[in-house]
């Protein structure tokens, strides 16, 4: 039997150790430094506009979940585009069934249940589109960060656009980029503490040629549907006595009067920074509703909702913003009736 000192085996250790070291150096993959780069100025807004047209010039078809909160939905996009122009349809596959059928910039929105067809004008900010508005001034209000780091969505390798916020006002957001295509496959919204409050996201994806131009094709029968056109009716907010302060790099983008059950209309402005809305909702009071408390707040997913009571009228603000930022709009709300005429 052969015996070995302690000095000995601690040699013969020390020699595999080394060993082990060398030979894992030889075989190592070389770790390269991830670096992050800094999108400012022109840089930022060509590439925001190269990603916003890529949702419209791609042909691409795909099923998205929406996830708000607890609340998950999906929804399958065909878009392709040829000598006519932009075709395109949407299927919600969750909950009541409801499809639109997108040709240049006019929408069918179908609605089975009730064998009827809404058209409308085609909204330019549906996904895997984003922006609202032009994004020429987004870096007065956002830091970008295009990430070195490639990811994976769908099965697609992309580029992860972090935009965070300068002032505590708004959210942040991060943009998954398709390599190749530019095409947006994944977009976050990030609340103040750093953590996702609300995401979209291919989980399957076909691009280019391999797209079933089949798949525009409604499975309905539309010969004896119910065709009706959705007749926006503007509303000028300021001539009709309301004052709101908005946030900084909040615009308005729409202003209209929604029908509200028989009797009453609402009034709802829609602003946008480029990324990010809020709505405003001005509605009378009810004699019912007098004696509710003239304000209150709520969070539903990652909307948060702030209602004011101003005068005789409720004004109420929701948005995928800080619950601070709504509630600094609600009660700055003043309403001054013009002289010629009130609000109806």
């Amino acid at each position: 039997m052969l015996h070995y000192s302690s000095s000995k085996v601690a040699g013969k250790a020390k020699t595999k150790w080394l060993s082990l070291v060398l030979l894992g150096a030889v075989f190592a993959t070389p770790v390269m430094a991830q670096t992050a780069t800094p999108l400012v100025g022109k840089d930022l807004v060509a590439f925001l506009e190269q990603v916003q047209k890529a949702s419209v010039t791609n042909d691409y078809s795909g099923v998205f979940t929406y996830q708000q909160g607890e609340q998950i939905m999906s929804s399958r996009v065909t878009h392709i585009v040829d000598g006519e122009g932009v075709k395109e349809r949407l299927e919600l596959l969750d909950g009541d069934p409801q499809e639109y059928l997108r040709t240049n910039d006019v929408v069918q929105c179908l609605m089975p249940e009730q064998k009827k067809i809404v058209l409308t004008p085609a909204r330019k900010d549906r996904f895997p589109a984003f922006l609202q508005t032009e994004a020429t001034h987004l870096n007065q209000y956002y830091t970008a960060t295009l990430s070195g780091k490639k990811e994976r969505v769908a099965g697609y390798e992309c580029q992860q656009l972090e935009l965070a916020p300068r002032t505590p006002d708004r959210y942040g957001y991060r943009l998954c980029v398709d390599v190749k295509s530019k095409l947006l496959l994944r977009s976050q919204t990030v609340g103040l503490d750093n953590k996702v409050v609300e995401q979209i996201t291919f989980t399957g994806l076909v691009m280019g040629k391999d797209v079933d131009t089949a798949l525009l094709e409604s499975g309905y029968k539309l010969n004896d549907w119910v065709v009706e056109k959705e007749e926006l009716v503007s509303v000028d907010f300021a001539r009709e006595g309301w004052k709101l302060r908005a946030p900084q790099g909040y615009v308005p983008i729409l202003s209209i009067i929604r029908p509200k059950g028989t009797n009453q209309r609402v009034k709802h402005l829609i602003l946008s920074d480029g990324l990010s809305s809020i709505s405003v909702f001005v509605q009378k009071v009810t004699e019912a509703e007098k004696t509710l408390q003239a304000h209150g707040a709520v969070q539903v997913g990652s909307l948060n909702v702030f209602r004011q009571r101003v005068d005789d009228y409720w004004v109420t603000v929701i948005g995928a913003v800080p619950m601070d930022t709504l509630e600094e709009m609600a009660v700055s709300a003043k309403f001054i009736p013009p002289v010629s005429s009130t609000l109806n």
